[in-house]
């Protein structure tokens, strides 16, 4: 073998062992201690998994909707794709909480080489290395990947549809599977609404400045589009225009029986919009900025999403790649595109970081861009950043498995509350009491672990306000939800938050289930 084609293979060799070892700690970061951590189940991982279980089993989701193309959820609406998602895996595995889990686990994985392919066709090979390593190791999309949020999707999804946008640069029949997944977008989560006309918008008008592409080739790329998401904007239409429910065959495009979700969150629909706009871009920056939303589902401080204060590192990323537009200046217009739409939309709700997934990437991307600009200034800057970087990799994994994030993380998945309620239920026949206090949506929980049909129980489900954007239960069947609710009936089981009481606890054996304890009557 010649040095020149020694050289060629091992250069493409050298790419892949660096690539396959990212992708092998992204891997690592995502599935250590998985089927334990994040502890419990939060509310709206249990909603999904219900509604992907009774689909499976009886057709329907757990309101009685037969193959809704977005779930009723609370009553305002929960996306539907993860729902889907999940029917296989139940299917093979069973209802569990690492089962309910799985889909989430495999697109943060998955995301990591669309990161690679994405910054490679944006910049370059080292850069695309370097951008998945940080996405990789950072601390948003480890979190993302590990607990079942249905709207978590939307990361992988966009970011598969963008790499095609990228490849339809070169040849735009690219341009209809980018659409096709951009248009599933609109399933995985509503704040593509609002984000993708404004993202395809400006996508339009770079394609056809720089003659990419022409009226008829991006026309028929927004044909694409408008079919494949026709039915979620039937969704929007019904429920804005108050119509009624479309079946088509067994499948339905529902009316929620409350306010929606995009409604009742999107800015544009208050009557002090402006007020709630400036609200929203000083909520948002707050987050971008302090890194922490007050939430251990979404962040783990002081880690943030990326370290604490990378905030400001992305705005000098944004320097450098402004100063280094050429070469390919419509593949960085596209990724300054995406970052600045992602951005807007953080201004039409109020920002948590779950309701700011589609800016994390491009944002993400930027903090990597400085040290990768400086290298042309100081030799060693990327790769002392990586030093730096699996530094603090290193403490925010001791700092994630420790028992400090387990009792943070904890509060918010109710931990120890799906045992006391299994406990309850095989050891009484009589009336149960379920703490509401902390506990959002306590019936699902119920209803997750009864496995009851949705024929059965909704006659029996009673709502404190049916007409209600999120739609509270305070009776189900022999349960009621709330202390306050429950009276004092000698034969009730209680199930209650670790500081609350019976109203005579000296009558109840006592079983304490982490932040939850049991209260069972003395025979």
């Amino acid at each position: 073998m010649t040095l020149r084609r020694l050289h060629r293979w091992a250069a493409p060799r050298k790419t892949w062992i660096i690539f396959i070892g990212i992708l092998l700690l992204g891997v690592f970061a995502r599935t250590w201690e998985f089927r334990t951590l994040p502890p419990g189940l939060h509310q709206d991982e249990a909603a999904i998994a219900m509604d992907a279980y009774d689909l499976y089993h009886f057709g329907v989701d757990r309101n009685n909707i037969s193959y809704p193309i977005h779930m009723v959820g609370w009553g305002n609406g929960q996306n539907a794709p993860y729902a889907y998602f999940l029917i296989p895996f139940i299917a093979l595995f069973g209802l569990s909480v690492p089962v309910i889990r799985l889909p989430i686990l495999l697109s943060g994985i998955a995301t990591l080489p669309l990161v690679f392919l994405i910054f490679r066709r944006t910049v370059d090979e080292k850069f695309g290395l370097f951008a998945m390593f940080c996405i990789a190791i950072s601390p948003w999309g480890i979190l993302l990947s590990r607990w079942g949020l249905e709207s978590n999707l939307l990361p992988f999804f966009f970011s598969a549809g963008y790499f095609f946008l990228l490849k339809s640069l070169d040849d735009w029949r690219w341009f209809i599977p980018a659409n096709i997944l951009f248009a599933f977008c609109l399933y995985t989560y509503g704040t593509t609404y609002a984000f993708l006309p404004m993202f395809m918008l400006f996508t339009i008008i770079i394609l056809y400045w720089y003659r990419i592409m022409n009226v008829k080739q991006i026309l028929t790329g927004l044909a694409v589009l408008f079919v494949c998401g026709f039915p979620m904007i039937l969704f929007v239409a019904i429920n804005l225009f108050g119509g009624e429910s479309i079946h088509i065959g067994p499948i339905t495009i529902p009316h929620m029986p409350t306010l929606s979700r995009f409604q009742q969150q999107g800015v544009v629909f208050r009557a002090n919009s402006f007020n709630q706009f400036v609200q929203n871009f000083q909520g948002m920056m707050g987050v971008l900025f302090y890194q922490d939303d007050f939430r251990a589902r979404n962040v783990f401080p002081p880690y943030g999403y990326f370290y604490g204060i990378s905030f400001p590192i992305a705005i000098l990323g944004l320097v450098g790649l402004l100063r280094s537009m050429s070469p390919k200046r419509e593949e960085k217009l596209l990724w300054i595109v995406w970052l600045v739409c992602a951005l807007i939309l953080g201004t039409l709700q109020p920002a948590i970081v779950n309701r700011l997934n589609i800016l994390f990437i491009p944002l993400i991307a930027l903090i990597a861009y400085f040290p990768y600009w400086l290298t042309r200034y100081f030799r060693y800057a990327l790769s002392a950043t990586v030093v730096i970087l699996l530094i603090a990799f290193s403490f925010f994994t001791y700092s994630y498995h420790s028992e400090a994030y387990q009792l943070a993380a904890g509060k918010e998945f109710y931990t120890g509350l799906l045992p006391a309620l299994r406990l309850a239920q095989q050891q009484t026949d009589g009336p149960i009491c379920v703490t509401n206090y902390k506990v959002y949506m306590p019936y699902i929980f119920v209803l997750y672990t009864e496995r009851t049909p949705p024929q059965d129980y909704l006659s029996k489900l009673h709502y404190t306000e049916p007409v209600m954007p999120l739609r509270e239960v305070d009776h189900l069947g022999r349960y009621t939800f709330g202390l306050e609710n429950c009276g004092d009936h000698p034969d009730s089981a209680y199930v209650l938050f670790r500081n609350e009481r019976p109203e005579h606890p000296g009558n109840y054996k006592r079983l304490a289930f982490d932040y939850f304890t049991l209260y069972l009557p003395r025979e």
